[in-house]
């Protein structure tokens, strides 16, 4: 028979716990972030900056990218579809796009958060609820309201033909808000000028 060794109790806890330690700072160091250069850093979306493109998803499954709707001026709004507040909007973007729709304004809506009866039979009850005209772009898991840092819904942008953010409008009453609608305004109907025929 070998040998046997002895190890007092209190010492056989100390061991044991410093192999758990061990094994734990493995673990932290298996999961440790990513180098800083291999993080990508995002710019908060304000005022004069580069919109950021995306693609997503409309009601119809068709693939819509922002940049589509480049040299047009863009109204892009962030929706949750569980709160009334964003429907009490349907309005606004009615008359806007009845008014300028023609001169070539456009209003992606990104809706996210979107109950099962309003998503069932391909979003036949939202589309039912949000204005004629709204391209309705699907962002189940928030991506591109992350992108543009989005904390408050609705919250709509409203992008030039250059595809630079001009304006950034946050909550309900600023968008029912009728110089905002002169400002809209004004900007479609010069880029509609500066695209015409000569």
């Amino acid at each position: 028979m070998g040998s046997r060794v002895r190890v007092p109790i209190g010492r056989f806890r100390w061991l044991s716990a410093a192999a758990a330690a061990g094994h734990l700072a493995a673990g932290l160091l298996a999961a440790a972030p990513a180098p800083a250069a291999d993080i990508e850093v995002l710019e908060a979306v304000a005022a004069g900056a580069a919109a950021p493109d995306f693609t997503l998803l409309d009601t119809g499954g068709k693939s819509v990218k922002l940049s589509d709707f480049s040299g047009k001026v863009v109204l892009l709004t962030f929706w949750s579809c569980y709160s009334d507040t964003c429907f009490t909007t349907v309005k606004v973007f009615e008359e806007l796009l009845a008014r300028l729709g023609p001169l070539g304004l456009v209003a992606p809506t990104v809706c996210e958060e979107i109950p099962p009866a309003l998503a069932a039979d391909s979003y036949a009850g939202l589309l039912q609820r949000c204005s004629t005209g709204q391209t309705v772009l699907i962002d189940p898991q928030r991506e591109v309201r992350g992108r543009y840092r989005v904390r408050q819904l609705p919250t709509s942008i409203l992008i030039g033909p250059d595809m630079k953010v001009v304006e950034i409008v946050r909550g309900v009453p600023p968008l029912r808000d009728p110089a905002l609608h002169e400002r809209i305004e004004k900007l479609v109907r010069a880029t509609a000028s500066a695209t015409a025929p000569k």
